[in-house]
């Protein structure tokens, strides 16, 4: 702007010092034919004794020598003067403009194409892509906030992709496995329907008794649903924790669940320290681990606590034969039994309810093996 502005007056000064000179030329040209050549007679004149001027003598003297213009040089004349002062707002005009274009094509419009264009794609559904812009300035906040912007949308939209791929997983398996108990209870009351009168009191007491069982199941199946319909609504509340002290609640829980097996709690790295996390979902992920270690463990169990990079580490394994292959790629997945797995009395949620615990937290679980089961909890502090 600074360099415009000098621009513009320098070449609008010149512009009119050239109107200026033109005009000069003009008037110097009528100047010399008619006011020169009546002063030079007028002069002679008094050298011959006359006291006045002849009136012939008298027109030629410059009394009205703009009266003298031809048309064209008078229409020039006055044009130019005209210019010689209108120069500087036109030209300040024209130079206000051109810097104001050249200030849009180098600063406005890469940026303001940017936001276009990720505007379109945000309203198109489209969030893969990414807003780069490298200055810093207003308009690279402004880029950096979209790009914050689509950044959280992306999240969101995963997020909401995978509770719908966890419910519709969720409602395949307690479709399938509600079949077994609706299929044995159809085919007792069908039995009960037609045999009844010629059944024995103690045959109908079994079948009774049979039928009693898998209503109870299926009682405890709806209740089951409703705890992991549940789960999607809690809220995460953090509150600061020193390791030691909950290192040693977690120690009180694991020999009350582990019971006549040994069991052991470790702190790993920085042990004088102070946690931000929701106690109450982390003791609940931690009872979850617990018994699942416990009901495959031969002797012992262990935990081990790690605060590092803002993520508390939970490690719970156990002395036993550890995870099949098919156990690490379907174990968090909801009504889930290992391959050695044979009763009835668990459905198969404990590992699935704690993978998505971790993930409200911020944070993940993972299945491996090591002498044994390893699980670890990750929950963002």
């Amino acid at each position: 702007m600074f360099v415009g502005v000098v621009s513009a007056f320098l070449f609008s000064l010149v512009l009119s010092s050239l109107c200026q000179f033109v005009c000069s030329k003009v008037y110097e040209k009528y100047e010399i034919q008619f006011g020169v050549q009546g002063q030079d007679i007028r002069m002679e004149s008094e050298k011959q004794g006359t006291n006045e001027p002849d009136s012939t003598l008298f027109y030629q003297m410059p009394y009205d020598l703009f009266g003298k213009f031809s048309p064209e040089d008078l229409s020039i004349y006055n044009i130019l003067g005209f210019l010689s002062v209108g120069v500087y707002p036109v030209c300040f005009i024209i130079f206000i403009v051109v810097t104001s274009i050249l200030f849009y094509r180098r600063q406005l419009q890469k940026p303001l194409a940017i936001l276009d264009h990720a505007a379109a794609q945000i309203a198109g559904s489209n969030l893969d892509f990414h807003v780069v812009y490298e200055r810093e300035d207003e308009l690279g906040k402004l880029c950096a906030s979209f790009e914050k912007m689509r950044q959280a949308l992306l999240e969101n939209n995963e997020e909401m992709w995978r509770q719908m791929e966890e419910r519709r997983r969720l409602n395949a398996a307690f479709s399938h496995d509600l079949r077994t108990p609706l299929t044995v209870l159809r085919g007792q009351s069908e039995l009960l329907m037609q045999y009844a009168p010629k059944m024995t009191a103690e045959k109908v007491s079994r079948t009774s008794e049979m039928m009693h069982q898998h209503i109870a199941r299926l009682e405890a199946y709806v209740q089951t649903m409703g705890d992991l319909q549940r789960l999607e609504d809690i809220e995460i509340a953090r509150q600061p924790m020193a390791l030691r002290e909950f290192c040693e609640q977690i120690r009180q829980t694991g020999e009350a669940v582990c019971g006549e097996k040994e069991f052991s709690c470790v702190l790993i790295g920085e042990q004088e320290i102070s946690l931000n996390i929701d106690t109450a979902i982390v003791q609940r992920v931690l009872e979850n681990l617990l018994a699942n270690a416990v009901r495959f463990a031969k002797k012992k169990t262990a935990v081990s606590l790690e605060s590092r990079d803002r993520y508390l580490y939970l490690t719970v394994s156990d002395d036993g034969n550890g995870f099949a292959k098919k156990d690490l790629e379907n174990a968090t997945k909801p009504f889930y039994k290992t391959v050695n797995e044979t009763d009835n009395e668990h459905f198969g949620i404990g590992l699935n309810i704690c993978k998505i615990l971790c993930e409200k937290h911020g944070g993940y679980l993972r299945l491996g093996n090591r002498k044994g089961a390893v699980v670890t909890a990750v929950f963002r502090q």
